[in-house]
């Protein structure tokens, strides 16, 4: 065991480099420095005078650091009331527990003052979902389309406990230009809930109800062009096609190249960033954003105009007869030191009605899945939280208050629901609105237990599902 954790270890090394999150940057970690600190990775000489008792292992050599972070615990969800036929104890043989195993582990190698290499993995144990009842031997019925639809079984293989999050190396030229290549996450939004402009690049959005999770990134190679005696920069990046089977030309891979780039300008105390993507036979582009404060409140704002939809390109090259979509949004968030509150809001709205369908592939219950569900955030959404650090002048009592509403999504039917929420896409973009109100205690800094009502409309002429969640953080921890 210790030959495989050793090679597993030195293959990282050698092949690259709080509950809520205050900015993208912070959110993703790492696209506006070119040394910014992941998650679980400090300066070696911030630790080397602290016990190995309050930091957990850290292994040293020179300047490689490794550093990540464990989640340990369990959730369950009871349902106390819903517009059915079921009483409270079917409702309670029907609570979901869901265990949580997981942790990322990071590695940092930094041989000189201008190469980098970073590396980061996760590992989680492959929990079995319940198969859902409409899921034949061969074929499913979509709920929404009415199509039934072939899966295919697939066996347990190592991709569905191992998963690479980021593996890039970091080098510069004169201090002026520093390159990144490899596969990393793009942070290029100022939201917190929704960022339109960072979904351009990144192959996944922010959960709202999970802000710590970190966004799926896309191979590319960035480049940051500093301008001297100002914090003024360019970036620039190529995003290769990753389709090897079927991009076998020179020309047919350039087709599927993206170009993208944004200028970040600094004017007193506000940033403001402009820029585009172009990709051949695809919808271009155009990006703003802002961010700044006013007295106490931090501001932030995004916008995005495409010129016609992806539907609309596949089934159709030529540039005229494009729809012009818009998506924006704009939040804010206010932290009470004193009383250790923060509350945040944000509102988006997303445009884009011409792409009906987002397709994709579920992994469930030992099942490769199809899927074809309409767009979960068309029309207006609205999304806020409040934190508590201290509750009746506690600090091992906190509580967070979580709402999402979104106006103009088409309802989906219950049963297909189901199928999303077992498939953990998060319930927040399923519903039409989702509210919950937690209370924390956490009787030492090892274990955290939680407490609330978890409320959820899966349409607005229905009445709400009622449930109750429980968590328990069980260790875990960032080191």
């Amino acid at each position: 065991m210790k030959k495989i954790v050793f090679f597993i270890l030195a293959t990282g090394l050698f092949a690259g480099s709080g509950l809520f999150a205050q900015s993208d940057d912070e959110l993703f970690g790492g696209d506006d420095d070119f040394f910014f600190e992941d998650d679980g990775i400090e300066d070696v000489a911030d630790v080397s005078a602290k016990s190995d008792l309050s930091k957990g292992l850290l292994f040293e050599n020179g300047s490689i650091k490794i550093g990540g972070n464990f989640n340990m615990g369990l959730s369950t969800l009871t349902t106390l009331y819903a517009d059915d036929d079921e009483d409270f104890g079917q409702h309670f043989k029907d609570t979901l527990l869901t265990p949580s195993a997981s942790a990322y582990l990071t590695v940092d190698a930094r041989p000189s003052q201008t190469l980098r290499m970073y590396s980061k993995f996760g590992i989680a144990y492959p929990y079995q979902l319940q198969a859902l009842s409409y899921a034949s031997e061969n074929s499913y019925t979509n709920p929404y389309t009415g199509e039934e639809v072939a899966y295919t079984t697939v066996n347990t293989s190592v991709s569905d406990w191992l998963s690479l999050k980021e593996l890039f190396t970091d080098f510069s030229i004169a201090d002026r230009a520093f390159f990144r290549f490899g596969l990393h996450t793009v942070t290029w939004g100022t939201g917190y809930f929704f960022s339109p402009v960072s979904d351009i690049i990144n192959t996944s959005s922010i959960n709202p109800e999970d802000l710590d999770a970190q966004v799926n990134g896309s191979l590319n190679l960035r480049t940051q062009i500093t301008f001297p005696d100002s914090q003024n920069c360019l970036w620039l990046y190529v995003i290769p096609s990753t389709d090897f089977v079927n991009n076998t030309t020179f020309d047919s891979y350039a087709r599927d190249t993206a170009l993208a780039g944004k200028f970040d300008l600094v004017l007193g105390g506000w940033e403001f960033g402009l820029g585009g993507f172009w990709k051949y036979q695809d919808a271009p582009k155009a990006m703003l954003t802002a961010s700044g404060s006013l007295k106490s409140f931090s501001l932030f704002g995004e916008f995005v105009y495409s010129y016609g939809a992806a539907s609309e390109w596949a089934s159709n090259t030529d540039w005229d007869d494009k729809t012009s979509i818009i998506q924006a949004t704009a939040g804010f968030s206010r932290y009470w030191k004193d009383q250790n509150i923060l509350l945040a809001a944000q509102y988006y709205y997303d445009g884009n009605n011409v792409d009906n369908y987002i397709d994709g592939v579920i992994q469930l219950n030992g099942m490769s899945i199809p899927y074809s569900i309409p767009r979960l955030t068309y029309g207006h959404n609205i999304a806020t939280i409040v934190n508590f650090g201290r509750v009746f002048g506690r600090s091992d009592i906190t509580a967070a208050l979580f709402g999402m509403v979104n106006f103009g999504k088409e309802d989906l039917p219950s049963n297909l629901q189901t199928y999303l929420s077992a498939a953990g896409i998060s319930s927040s973009f399923i519903n039409t609105m989702t509210l919950s109100a937690l209370l924390y205690y956490s009787p030492i800094n090892e274990l955290k237990f939680g407490l609330g009502p978890y409320v959820t409309f899966e349409d607005f002429e229905s009445a709400p599902n009622v449930a109750l969640k429980l968590s328990a953080t069980l260790g875990g921890g960032k080191f």
